[in-house]
């Protein structure tokens, strides 16, 4: 019934964004009128067809995804970081050949399954909004894929909401980000203060190459010169990496060796059990916003 009303103000949104690809990429500003201009264009007839109702929120979700489309078309949806060559990924990897892999632990594996399906069924909802939070901000990808190291030195791509302006690396090149980064987008800092930029790595989880707690995985080119100072800091992967760890509920910038030390304390004491108590630190270090020892 309201096929049409989705479709023409998605179509028109679509087309007028479109427009704007020929503009630098300063004039973005002329992505987010195109949508509000079809948005406007749109309601008065919806308004009158359908009711308010439909006019007020089915035809701005029509928009914004006509902006999508559009901006699949442009740049696409999801913003790949720096991926590291063959001989950084080799090296990366070499470092890893004397590291033995911690056993599989079947009940952290169905325990990290069934929270992150029921997380992912609970956080849905946040999905297209935290898309049009950054979109607004910056028309352009949504997603994000950092290219880090997992369980075994191998590299995977971890998915995360963007919170960085387009092409940030592009004048920096691939460097940590610090406490304060100018590069960071206005929602992005709020996203990050909340992790909900992290949300989507349940789908990481999913797929196995997470896990709900373990060492935070840190981009490849990064941990080479981190492996090249302290070789030891291999061991950290002996385990899956994970979204909550005790570094990231105790400080935010740790140097390599504070970090190993935290991350091999983990994994000296993994268990079930240390990672439900982990997980609800986590929570609750969000909620308060500070960290403590």
């Amino acid at each position: 019934m309201y096929l049409w009303l989705f479709a023409g103000p998605a179509a028109l949104s679509a087309v007028l964004t479109a427009g704007t690809r020929r503009l630098p990429r300063a004039a973005l500003g002329a992505d987010r009128l195109a949508v509000l201009v079809a948005v406007l264009v749109s309601a008065p007839l919806a308004w009158w067809r359908a009711g308010p109702v439909a006019a007020l929120l089915l035809v701005p979700v029509a928009g914004f995804a006509g902006g999508l489309v559009a901006t699949a078309l442009r740049t696409g949806l999801i913003e790949y970081n720096t991926a590291p060559g063959r001989a950084v990924r080799e090296k990366v990897l070499a470092y890893h050949l004397d590291v033995r892999r911690r056993p599989p632990q079947p009940a952290k594996r169905a325990f990290d399954v069934v929270v992150a399906t029921i997380g992912l069924a609970l956080t849905l909802p946040l999905w297209p909004v935290i898309a049009a939070l950054v979109w607004l901000a910056e028309p352009g990808p949504v997603l994000f894929i950092k290219y880090s190291v997992g369980q075994g030195g191998v590299t995977f791509r971890q998915v995360k909401f963007r919170s960085m302006r387009y092409r940030a690396e592009q004048s920096t090149g691939p460097i940590a980000s610090p406490a304060h980064d100018g590069r960071v987008l206005a929602v992005g800092t709020w996203l990050r203060r909340w992790h909900l930029d992290e949300i989507s790595e349940l789908l990481n989880v999913l797929q196995g190459s997470m896990s709900l707690v373990g060492p935070r995985p840190l981009r490849t080119v990064l941990v080479q010169y981190d492996l090249e100072q302290l070789p030891g800091f291999a061991e950290r992967h002996s385990v899956r990496p994970g979204i909550a760890c005790i570094a990231q509920i105790q400080k935010y910038n740790l140097s390599v060796h504070e970090r190993l030390r935290k991350d091999r304390t983990y994994i000296r004491c993994m268990c079930l059990g240390l990672d439900v108590r982990l997980l609800w630190m986590a929570a609750v270090t969000t909620a308060r916003g500070s960290r403590r020892a």
